[in-house]
């Protein structure tokens, strides 16, 4: 990818996970050229003991709902968004979207690691937001678009599924 308006110079880029336990785990780095181009080369697999159950891949901490994963026994993790790095030092991350300031129609991708096939259907209230699912995954790495579909004060409604569409920049924050 390219980081849109890198100004920065050399950096690394860092694929981290939060693994059972809330601790995070770097699973794979890059470097990040003047211009702002990577390739990161993310592992096919984790290691089962950084593998959530699929309780906690989307949803931990929400209540309200009900999500199911077609077949039960899945295992998982996320990435979010990739930390950026000058030596040993976190200077801010990347994430791919097309948004600055959210609105009705913005979008983040995310990227889902799985144990085997899987679907995710359902619904979960988290907060005061409301997560709906219709995600298909594959073992490895499938990227999961995270759709903002309403916006009610401050309470956000949230569609994720795997129709990625045109116009996500990888952007610095």
């Amino acid at each position: 990818g390219q980081i849109t308006g890198w100004t920065l110079g050399h950096k690394t880029l860092n694929a981290y996970i939060t693994g059972p336990n809330q601790v995070s785990w770097s699973i794979a780095g890059t470097p990040i050229d003047s211009q702002g181009n990577f390739l990161i080369c993310l592992p096919v697999s984790l290691p089962d003991s950084l593998l959530l159950a699929p309780d906690q891949i989307f949803t931990a901490g929400c209540s309200g709902g009900a999500v199911t994963f077609n077949p039960p026994d899945i295992k998982g993790n996320l990435i979010m968004s990739f930390i950026v790095t000058d030596g040993a030092a976190v200077i801010g991350e990347v994430r791919r979207n097309n948004f600055d300031t959210i609105f009705t129609g913005a979008f983040s991708i995310i990227y889902l690691n799985t144990s085997k096939s899987t679907v995710v259907t359902g619904q979960k209230i988290c907060g005061i937001d409301t997560l709906n699912f219709n995600v298909s995954a594959i073992p490895g790495w499938t990227p999961v678009v995270k759709n903002i579909t309403k916006i009610s004060g401050s309470s956000v409604t949230y569609q994720f599924n795997n129709v990625v569409p045109g116009g996500s920049l990888w952007k610095f924050y």
